[in-house]
């Protein structure tokens, strides 16, 4: 069992070992006692949802990780059989396609919102020059760089924010998900 860097540097992170598994994937344990709350009562289609709970569960877990790290769900339980295990990798895989589809949706908003506001900025400098009444002029001037700026706050910060998300729904995507029994439950 591999431990991670934060480990390695003597730092407990509250107690809890950073684990790999043998392909070098990012280990999330979770102890499920009762799991007729892990699925979520709505979904858009026949796939199964996660409820958020869980997803809210998965994405603490994994906070901590870099965004593309590949990552392996391990489950200790002894209510879950078969047939819901297949329902609750679906399941996940589909709350994080929708959230992936989203962002996606998401930065292509925000990619024509950037030029768009880059252009708008452009464009009132410009006016800016062609005005005579200086005052006028300093505003037009003020506002051409406030468009300016707030595509460059959406461009570099959101823009990021937004890719560091999707790489992380991409990891819970193929997330690769284990079932052990309660009775092999690592204890610290």
């Amino acid at each position: 069992m591999a431990k991670c860097k934060l480990c390695k540097s003597g730092v407990k992170p509250s107690a809890r070992r950073c684990e790999y598994d043998a392909e070098g994937r990012a280990v999330i344990s979770m102890t499920v006692k009762d799991d007729s709350d892990f699925l979520s009562v709505y979904s858009q289609r026949e796939t199964p949802f996660i409820s958020s709970d869980v997803a809210e569960f998965i994405e603490n877990s994994s906070h901590s990780l870099r965004p593309g790290q590949s990552l392996t769900l391990r489950i200790h339980s002894d209510c879950i059989d078969d047939g819901e295990r297949q329902d609750y990798r679906e399941g996940i895989q589909e709350y994080y396609s929708e959230k992936y589809i989203a962002a996606k949706r998401e930065l292509r908003f925000n990619l024509f919102a950037v030029i768009m506001l880059a252009l708008a900025g452009i464009a009132t400098l410009v006016l800016a020059f062609g005005v005579d009444n200086h005052i006028w002029s300093e505003v037009i001037d003020i506002a051409a760089w406030v468009f300016l700026w707030e595509a460059v706050d959406i461009g570099v910060f959101k823009l990021r924010e937004i890719n560091l998300n999707r790489r992380r729904y991409l990891s819970y995507i193929s997330m690769k998900v284990e079932y052990l029994p309660l009775s092999h439950t690592e204890k610290p």
